[in-house]
C-alpha cells in the first residue's frame, strides 16, 4: 500500500487535502479513487486513508482512525559519519533510515568532501531522502540530519552524551563483544575515505567507550555505516 509523508498534521475520520507532493505522487502513481493510502507525519505513528476525488488541482482523501504503531530500532543510535561524495552519502543516509538510525550528523575531518554551496539546503536535501526512504520502508519516525560540522566540535559535544555508548569504528579494536545488549542508545563515528587522520584518532581514542573492527577487510566508509548499524540493530 502506498505511503506518503504529509508536512501538514493529520486529521483522523476527516475529508484531507493532500499537499502538493502528495498530490503529485500520486498522479506520477496513476492512483485513482477508492484506493487506500497510508499517512504519516513524523509525529509518530500512521493513519490509514482513500483517495476521494483526483482533481486538476486538489487530491482529497479521507482518513480513518490513527493508528498507534511504530517501526524503530529499540536502541537509539547517532551516526556521525565523514562526508563522502554526494551520490554516496545519498545512499548512506537512505540506507541508514531503512535500518532504523535516530540521528545523522555529518562531520568534516581532514580527508573528507567539502561540500560547496548552502550546507542547510544539503540537511534539507538529505532530510528529503530520508523522508522517501521511510515512505519506502513504513518507518513513521523521520531521522533528525543536521548541517554538518567539523570533527572538533562533534567531540566537543560528546560530553552530552553521558547516557550513550560511544562506539568508534576501527581496524584497530576490538570485535564490540563487550558493548552492553542493554544499552539503550549508541553514537558511532565513521571515518571518511582514506580513514581518520593520526590525531583524529587519538582524539577519538581518548573519547569514546568502543573501539570497533567489523572484520579483515577495508571497507567504504557508506558500506561500514550499514554494517555497524546492522551489528547495532542484532544486540537488540
Amino acid at each position: 500500500m502506498p505511503r506518503f509523508f504529509s508536512v501538514d498534521s493529520i486529521q483522523q475520520n476527516a475529508t484531507v487535502a493532500l499537499d502538493a507532493r502528495i498530490a503529485q505522487h500520486v498522479r506520477v502513481l496513476r492512483l485513482r479513487e477508492g484506493d487506500a493510502i497510508v499517512l504519516f507525519d513524523g509525529s509518530g505513528g500512521e493513519t490509514p486513508a482513500t483517495i476521494t476525488q483526483i482533481g486538476k488541482r486538489d487530491v482529497l482523501a479521507t482518513t480513518s482512525e490513527h493508528v498507534a504503531i511504530e517501526r524503530e530500532m529499540l536502541r537509539g543510535v547517532t551516526l556521525y559519519a565523514s562526508l563522502i561524495a554526494n551520490d554516496r552519502f545519498d545512499w548512506l543516509v537512505q540506507k541508514a533510515t531503512e535500518l532504523g538510525v535516530a540521528v545523522i550528523q555529518p562531520i568534516y575531518t581532514e580527508r573528507s568532501q567539502r561540500i560547496p554551496g548552502d550546507v542547510d539546503k544539503r540537511a534539507e536535501h538529505w532530510r528529503g531522502v530520508a523522508i522517501a526512504a521511510c515512505e519506502q520502508c513504513g518507518r513513521n519516525q523521520i531521522p533528525k540530519i543536521y548541517p554538518p560540522v567539523s570533527l572538533n566540535e562533534a567531540s566537543d559535544a560528546l560530553a552530552s552524551l553521558a547516557d550513550q555508548s560511544l562506539i568508534l569504528l576501527d581496524a584497530d579494536g576490538s570485535t564490540g563483544k563487550s558493548l552492553s545488549a542493554t544499552t539503550t542508545s549508541s553514537a558511532v563515528f565513521i571515518g571518511p575515505e582514506g580513514g581518520f587522520s593520526g590525531s583524529e584518532l587519538a582524539l577519538l581514542r581518548k573519547r569514546c567507550d568502543h573501539r570497533l573492527r567489523l572484520g579483515p577487510t577495508v571497507l567504504r566508509a557508506e558500506t561500514a555505516a550499514i554494517a555497524a548499524l546492522v551489528w547495532l540493530g542484532s544486540l537488540q
